[in-house]
């Protein structure tokens, strides 16, 4: 449903556990942004465009070394200042010569500022479900949820926090947002306007 560095100033426990998890949380990157700290935000008089206000459908798939990771989901904007994102996130990698898939249920909510050219998020919530597993065409069992896999991923999904993206487009129906992943690579997020919230 390649991503960029940490903030400093947190316990070396928690940040032993984010390199651990690195891995994983690059298979996010596209859903929650690069992991950098932003000292301004956007520029504008209230912090508010009203082009995104509303409810959006994204559905996307961005290459990652070794796999491919998809997302498809609504994130809503509301006139407060606050966001929120649910959709499927499937993660796949070829490092043998057997795919591995896991998606994840995604659910989040934080808050938004945006000018007509970036918009910036900061993720204050976020709820990780592993939903299936496979390995080629055979099905792997899940753990129950909640998990340690699932808990240590929504912990460093909340210290990756902000993210930024520039605007490349914002009409009435679709916008096209543009951003960084961790290797300095861009990518591109079409998102078109929608009633109805995703449901899996």
């Amino acid at each position: 449903m390649n991503w960029s560095r940490l903030r400093l100033g947190w316990s070396a426990g928690i940040i032993a556990s984010i390199v651990y998890l690195l891995p994983h949380l690059r298979d996010f990157s596209t859903i929650v942004g690069p992991w950098a700290a932003y000292i301004s935000p956007p520029s504008s008089s209230d912090g508010l465009n009203p082009k995104l206000l509303g409810l959006w459908h994204e559905k996307f798939q961005y290459p990652q070394p070794n796999g491919v990771v998809g997302f498809e989901g609504t994130i809503e904007y509301f006139r407060n200042k606050t966001y929120r994102i649910n959709g499927l996130l499937k993660s796949t990698t070829f490092a043998s010569s057997t795919p591995a898939t896991t998606s994840y249920r995604f659910e989040g909510n934080g808050e938004w500022l945006a000018s007509d050219e970036e918009l910036e998020t900061s993720l204050m919530d976020v709820r990780v479900r592993v939903v299936a597993k496979s390995l080629g065409d055979i099905s792997i069992p899940t753990a129950p949820s909640p998990n340690t896999e699932e808990s240590e991923i929504e912990r460093g999904l909340l210290l990756a926090k902000s993210q930024r993206y520039d605007i490349r487009s914002a009409g009435k129906d679709e916008i096209v947002l543009e951003s960084n992943g961790l290797y300095a690579d861009s990518y591109v997020i079409k998102l078109n306007r929608t009633k109805q919230m995703y449901m899996r």
